[in-house]
Order: C-alpha cells, then sequence, then structure tokens
C-alpha cells in the first residue's frame, strides 16, 4: 500500500511540475519575528518583503482541511472535506471511520490548497511554513495531518509549526477581526474600510471580502482578551494574555455544550443539515426555530449550576442537561404509546413524539444551555475586573460559536452592568481587602467578537493563522513531534507536552 507522504508528494509534483529542494537550512538562526520568507542579503532596502505565507492543514477529528493564508491576513486558499454521510448514519464520529477518509481525502486536499492558491512559478516553494494540528483530538485523525506535514515539511526544508487546535480557535478572530475604533482612509492604499460587527457579518461573507477589508491591518483584538471556547469536545472560558499563554477560568465536568446538542438532536430525532455548516448540532438551532411554545418544558428541563449551593462555582455542566431531554421523550414516548394502544393502532403507525412537541423541546434545551453559558461569562468577566485585568472583548469561537442564540445571548451579557450579590460581613470584609491591594477597573462595556460562522468550525484556516503567529514569535517544532490527544491548553508556553 502507497504511503499517504508519498501520493501527496506525487500529486504536488503533477501538479507543479518538479519540486526543487532548496539547500538545506536551519531553523535555529531564524530571526523571532520575521514577515519574510528568506531573501538574499543584497536586496536593495527600498524592497518591500513579502508577506509569510504558511500552509496549514487540519485531521483532527471529521474535516480533512488544507488552507494558504498570508502574514498580513489574506487567505488565499481554503479546501474541505466533510463526513457526515459516512458519521451521521452511526448516530456520530466514528473514529476509524473518520482515520480511513482522512488517508483518503488528504492529498487530494492539500493539492487542491496549493493550486487555488495561485503561488506563481515557484508554486509550493513559495510555502515559507507549515503548520498542523497536533492535539488535542482523536488520536488516528490526528496522525495522518502531523504526518503529512512533518514529511512535507522535511522534504521541502521548511519550518513546522505544531498547533494546538483550541488556541487556534481562539486566536482565528485576530485573522478576521478589525479595530472597530480604527479610523481608516478610503483613499489610501494601506488601510481598509472599517470591518462591519462580526455578528452582523453577511451570511454570504467570502475569501475576497475577508482579504479586501483586512489586508495589511494589525491583528485584533489585543490581548488580554476573554475567549469562550465551544464546540463538541470543549467547553471552556480562558484568559488569552498572548500567543502560547492562556489561563483557564471554567471548563466543563463532565459533558461539553456541543455533545449535549448532538446527543439531544439524535434523542429527537432530528436529521442533520448537510454541508459544512452542518450536523446534529446545527440541525437543533434550526429545528428549534419553529417552536411555537419554547416554554412548554422549561419547568423540566434544569438551568445547570444554577442552584444556591454551586451557582457561584466556575464550572460548566451538562451532563443533567441532557439527561433531562432523554427522561422527557422517553416519557412522552411512553404516554404516545399508550394513546395509540387505547386507539387501537398498530406500534409502527405510533409517532414517538410529534413534530410540535420536539421542536418546543429543542428550544427548552437550547434556552437552559445558553443561558448557563451566560451565566458563567458573566461570573468570568466579573472576576476579570475584580482582579485589575483589563479585558479588550469576548472572542466566541469552536462550533457551537456558529449558533445565533449563543452570540445574540453573550452579547447580552456583555453589555449588562456586573450584577452585585449580597455577600455576608466577613466576605465584604475580604472583598475591601482584596481591592485595596489591587486596583478594581471601572465597568465598561465588552465587545463580543465572533469569526464568521464558517471558521468556527474546524478548518485549517485557524491552522495556518495560529502558525504564523507562533513562527513570527520563534515557535518553531522539530520534525520528529507526535501527536497530543488530550492537552490542557495551559500547559502551552510551560515546556511540558503530556505523553
Amino acid at each position: 500500500m502507497i504511503s499517504l507522504e508519498i501520493r501527496i508528494a506525487r500529486r504536488l509534483c503533477a501538479s507543479s511540475s518538479i519540486v526543487r529542494l532548496p539547500p538545506k537550512r536551519s531553523f535555529s538562526s531564524l530571526p523571532p519575528i520575521s514577515s519574510t520568507s528568506s531573501s538574499s542579503s543584497t536586496a536593495p532596502c527600498s524592497e518591500k518583503p513579502r508577506p509569510l505565507i504558511a500552509l496549514g492543514i487540519e485531521t483532527s477529528c471529521d474535516d480533512t482541511c488544507a488552507a494558504v493564508v498570508t502574514s498580513d491576513r489574506r487567505i488565499l486558499s481554503e479546501v474541505l472535506r466533510t463526513q457526515h454521510h459516512l458519521h451521521e448514519p452511526m448516530g456520530g464520529i466514528v473514529p476509524k471511520l473518520a482515520h480511513h477518509a482522512h488517508m483518503r481525502n488528504l492529498p487530494a486536499v492539500v493539492q487542491e490548497a496549493i493550486q487555488k492558491a495561485d503561488l506563481g512559478e515557484r508554486g509550493i516553494q513559495a510555502i515559507d511554513l507549515i503548520a498542523v494540528t497536533r492535539g488535542p483530538g482523536l488520536a488516528h485523525s490526528l496522525g495522518v495531518g502531523l504526518n503529512a506535514a512533518k514529511t512535507l515539511a522535511a522534504a521541502l526544508n521548511k519550518p513546522l509549526i505544531g498547533v494546538h487546535h483550541m488556541e487556534a480557535h481562539a486566536l482565528t478572530a485576530r485573522l478576521t477581526s478589525q479595530d472597530p475604533h480604527l479610523l481608516t482612509d478610503q483613499s489610501s492604499d494601506n488601510k481598509v474600510a472599517a470591518a462591519a460587527e462580526p455578528s452582523s457579518a453577511p451570511s454570504h461573507w467570502t475569501r475576497a471580502d475577508h482579504n479586501k477589508r483586512l489586508a495589511g491591518s494589525d491583528p485584533y483584538p489585543a490581548f488580554p482578551f476573554l475567549t469562550l471556547l465551544v464546540s463538541g469536545g470543549h467547553t471552556m472560558l480562558l484568559i488569552a494574555h498572548s500567543v502560547d499563554r492562556y489561563t483557564t477560568l471554567a471548563t466543563t465536568v463532565d459533558d461539553s455544550i456541543g455533545d449535549a446538542f448532538d446527543k439531544s438532536a439524535r434523542e429527537l430525532q432530528i436529521p442533520w443539515l448537510a454541508g459544512r455548516a452542518g450536523g446534529p448540532g446545527a440541525s437543533l438551532e434550526e429545528f428549534a426555530k419553529g417552536s411555537k411554545n419554547p416554554e412548554r418544558y422549561l419547568d423540566q428541563l434544569p438551568i445547570p449550576m444554577s442552584l444556591r449551593n454551586n451557582k457561584r462555582e466556575m464550572k460548566f455542566s451538562f451532563a443533567g442537561l441532557k439527561a433531562a431531554v432523554t427522561r422527557i421523550v422517553k416519557q412522552e414516548t411512553q404516554e404516545a404509546e399508550l394513546a395509540g394502544a387505547a386507539r387501537g393502532l398498530h406500534p409502527n403507525e405510533i409517532e414517538f413524539m410529534d413534530i410540535e412537541r420536539r421542536r418546543d423541546l429543542a428550544a427548552g434545551f437550547q434556552h437552559c444551555a445558553v443561558t448557563h453559558l451566560g451565566q458563567k461569562v458573566a461570573q468570568g468577566l466579573e472576576h476579570c475586573r475584580e482582579q485589575g485585568l483589563d479585558i479588550s472583548s469576548l472572542v466566541i469561537s469552536g462550533g457551537v460559536g456558529r449558533n445565533a442564540t449563543v452570540r445574540s445571548t453573550m452579547e447580552q451579557v456583555c453589555a449588562a452592568p456586573m450584577r452585585q450579590e449580597k455577600k455576608s460581613s466577613h466576605q465584604q470584609k475580604q472583598k475591601q481587602k482584596q481591592q485595596q491591594q489591587q486596583p478594581t477597573l471601572p465597568k465598561k462595556v465588552i465587545q463580543v467578537i465572533c469569526p464568521p460562522p464558517k471558521l468556527c468550525t474546524d478548518n485549517a484556516v485557524m491552522i495556518a493563522w495560529t502558525g504564523i503567529e507562533r513562527f513570527q514569535l520563534g515557535l518553531v517544532d522539530p520534525y520528529d513531534i507526535d501527536i497530543v490527544p488530550k492537552w490542557p491548553l495551559d500547559m502551552l508556553g510551560t515546556g511540558v507536552v503530556p505523553e
């Protein structure tokens, strides 16, 4: 069987004639911050250095992705192959199926990304670095992408950047957003029109729109900022201090919000939406829009971590809410069966829940899950304010970040004044003491930033961009790095990588 690396090499050779390897170079001597590829020392000083060009590869779960991105925030190409048709009949992601699909798809995906980038005569040699998801994710899926990236980097003698998948989600906003306070001159070549608010970005957002709007502007938001990472595998609230340095304020104690959406959609027998923006979670959001009585089941659905004994804990939890949906579906099914039997219907003729009730339950579940997110984000913002940390914005990222209810709720939370809860005299004295030791920042409205919905799900654009951000800080990896299926984001920058 021909190895994946050989297949990729053959495709690239076929698409760009001959791949000529450059003389061997050492990347240990690269400057910590660079905006150009290797250039001749005799080049005239007036020559404008070209931006860095990065190839990104992402195979952490079930989407096979490759993209080419530049350091001046232009997306030259993006290619993605989904696997929904393989996993929907199984009720969820099957690691073995995902692994084999990545093996089949990756060579053509990388080839297409290089061709669409239109890199000129140099072809793939114009790539300055190769970035790839190293973890966390499905072990065998990660291995497909990492082995291909390592082989390409070694063969082309390019720097290799192993990217943390969740850091890439967190930094996507710095690729797609522009400082709203930046005053621009429409007639100036080195400035661009102010970007539309992320939450109101047009649904037909295209790569050309992005490149025209952001090319040449500085990454935004500035550090530090708060990040809400919500996906099928993670639910985390983090402080992003800088590239490679993060502090976790809250994480889930059981299931992720994405998993709760997916499993609830399966319980309600909601068909997956097709395409890149599809999947069970997106289908539940769309299904819930048809609810005529979204409050029907609210008295049976708990808002997690909202009891008096745990509402101040900085934790997420979705297992209880997910179990409540299962319990309601079971109860409704039993009642439908009894009613059908009384009417003399055959079991196959009985619908387990009518569609109106299913829509109402989907809407009730979504309300409780998103309300829980909002409560913990409010606590996180209050924590940062009390600690004197000047947070510039809240960045929502991850697949669940596409959800319009999540976005609108976070905007309401960030626009609202901080709540003052009653505290005992001892707690008040402790708080006063802390405030004396550390100045408290004035309250302000926190801007909510959301990447375009198509870049909230797994993609290679965010991997390429994060590779550029890390490379500019001198964070280059050796060619013998391995996958890290379980990798807490807090461990970045510590020099420790989980076994």
